[in-house]
């Protein structure tokens, strides 16, 4: 208890300005929250002009009935991108690194494919705002057990990865988030400081500031790293989940507390002063949020990903914004700078089916933050219809699952009166109305949030700033579908099918889909070992992904084998000429698959 005061007597006097707990009426409607939502505990914090309030609610661990404490350390995710791109502004606010840096020729011995390197190479600033037309993450360097916590970063770009570091989109055209690019931030770092990058930002960056329970270091609950203040992460149902190395930690490690994170906050509301002096350019500040020379900005649309926040448009305000989410945890920090207003807060569990929004519209409501004014419509200049059609990511947001995001995550658009209807398998309906010419606005926004625009070769997109997409004909997806459809049917019927000729021992029969059916039938063992092992370890070398390489890599061969057997029997029979039908749509399924780079199934590459 006495330790809980005198840090709340620190953060008093480290600010300088009024400081509180959050009262017993708002800790209970969000302990009210936490429980509707299967979320284990939550700590936060406030600032209002001046004005902080820390706060918690629920568990830190339930097994040893451990409660969420106000300065209880937290990860956070990908809230680190935000204070590790703050890190690098204050480098190059020393003059070490500019935001026109070289990336390419700063981390040469890396093997970056960029076609367009003479007229856009790689820079700083394109790793900030997440404009580099960088991959965001492969399977291996999320989910593997293989990284230890001062693991060289450069082992998150081996050179023998294919494609690793290919530019999908011409740097500083299109927004594309990438935590690979913020894993090359901070190798840069290290290159321009001769320091890891985890010393030189908590002796430089975090202590200036004095966030001294805040790191970028490797923390967790147990083992050589551990620290007992650190809150135990959960999944759904309360599964625990301990901190975990990664191989690009510079995008989601970092460990702090509410009351550090306040800090933060009037370290950004105060213009990036500390004590008074510049620590951050004036004009990077003014960058933080507002996107710079993307097609989607060209093309008049504000809202997008600045050099450490995107400004986000919900629940009728404008903020600067970031959310984190990592194994066990999810966090949020949020600013409305013209206000001198922001909140910060961090759960211990990472839920798929809780709605962490709740908590945003909580604290947006709690500060009292002004509504934005609605942007009126000011002129119509292109028809409704013109833009109709389907959608495809355009680039997806990980590169080796394109062909699924293909078939699962396109969008069509329809007019329906003086909207745009927004379609898609994943969300519900979106309804935009026309702003101005090609600005349109989602009906539960303030501002324009979407653009269309054209390429030099006519080619129509759509972007809300932070996802684009390109207008593609309907016939390209409808025989895509068209394959997986057919493709599902005929391997269903060869897996059924030799079931039953199994059982009724029609070994005549059961031999034009032989080597098809225990082709499917050995995918049981690959299946049955995944559910074994960790799922950390998916993106690992294992029996699992060996047997799922091998028999995934077999497949159209053993398809193949089968076919030509059937067809060599007299076609005569229609019980024969179903089986080659089911064979047949089989392999141009999985024909595609290998086409687009789908089969063999290997993570570790």
């Amino acid at each position: 208890m006495h330790s809980k005061y005198l840090s709340l007597l620190l953060v008093l006097f480290s600010f300088n300005i009024a400081y509180a707990e959050s009262d017993i009426h708002i800790q209970t409607k969000i302990k009210n929250t936490i429980e509707n939502e299967g979320i284990v505990g939550l700590s936060w914090s406030t600032i209002s002009k001046g004005h902080v309030e820390v706060g918690s609610v629920g568990y830190a661990n339930i097994s040893k009935l451990e409660h969420m404490k106000p300065a209880q350390k937290m990860h956070v995710g990908s809230v680190t991108k935000s204070v590790l791109a703050m890190g690098v502004l204050h480098l190059i606010f020393e003059g070490r690194l500019s935001l026109d840096s070289n990336i390419e020729a700063l981390l040469s011995e890396l093997n970056f494919d960029n076609v367009w390197h003479h007229r856009s190479p790689i820079k700083v600033q394109n790793l900030l705002d997440h404009t580099a037309g960088l991959d965001n993450i492969r399977m291996w360097q999320l989910l593997s057990t293989k990284p230890l916590p001062n693991t060289p970063l450069e082992e998150a770009f081996e050179s023998s990865r294919q494609n690793l570091l290919k530019i999908r989109t011409e740097p500083g055209t299109q927004y594309s988030y990438s935590n690979m690019g913020y894993t090359l931030l901070a190798m840069v770092i290290e290159a321009v400081t001769n320091q890891r990058y985890e010393k030189f930002l908590d002796d430089n960056f975090l202590d200036p500031l004095e966030m001294y329970d805040s790191s970028f270091e490797f923390i967790s609950q147990q083992g050589q790293f551990a620290d007992p203040l650190l809150a135990m992460g959960y999944h759904e149902n309360n599964v625990t989940q301990i901190a975990v190395p990664s191989y690009l930690r510079p995008a989601g490690q970092f460990t702090t507390t509410a009351p550090d994170m306040a800090k933060f906050m009037n370290f950004l509301l105060n213009e990036g002063k500390v004590k008074g002096q510049n620590f951050v350019k004036p004009e990077h500040m003014r960058m933080l949020t507002n996107p710079f020379n993307t097609k989607a900005h060209m093309a008049g649309l504000n809202i997008g990903h600045g050099l450490a926040f995107a400004n986000r448009d919900r629940h009728n305000v404008l903020g600067m914004c970031h959310p984190g989410t990592t194994f066990g945890f999810r966090a949020y920090i949020c600013i409305f700078p013209d206000e001198k207003k922001g909140f910060f807060y961090a759960a211990n569990t990472d839920n798929e089916t809780a709605d962490y929004e709740k908590f945003n519209e909580f604290f947006i409501n709690k500060l009292s933050v002004v509504s934005a004014s609605i942007a009126e419509t000011t002129g119509k200049e292109i028809g409704l219809s013109k833009l109709e059609g389907i959608y495809l990511p355009s680039p997806n947001n990980m590169a080796e699952f394109e062909f699924i995001d293909m078939l699962f995550n396109f969008i069509w658009l329809k007019q329906s009166n003086a909207y745009l209807l927004m379609k898609s398998l994943q969300n519900a309906d979106r309804r935009l109305i026309q702003v101005k010419d090609h600005l349109f606005r989602d009906v539960n926004r303030t501002q324009a949030s979407h653009v269309f625009y054209w390429d030099s070769e006519n080619k129509l997109f759509l972007s809300d700033g932070l996802k684009t997409f390109t207008q593609v004909s309907v016939i390209t997806l409808v025989l895509y579908w068209a394959s997986l459809i057919f493709g599902l049917i005929g391997l269903f019927y060869i897996f059924l099918v030799g079931l039953i000729r199994i059982i009724k021992r029609d070994k005549v029969s059961f031999v034009r889909i032989k080597w098809g059916f225990i082709n499917l039938l050995l995918f049981s063992l690959p299946i049955y070992l995944y559910v074994q092992q960790s799922f950390l370890q998916f993106g690992d070398i294992t029996a699992a992904s060996v047997f799922l390489a091998i028999f995934s890599g077999i497949l159209p061969l053993t398809l193949l084998f089968s076919l030509w057997i059937s067809v060599r029997e007299n076609l005569q029979s229609k019980l024969t000429k179903l089986d080659v039908v089911a064979i047949m749509i089989s392999v141009q399924f999985v024909l595609v698959l290998v086409a687009r780079g789908q089969l063999p199934i290997i993570f570790w590459q």
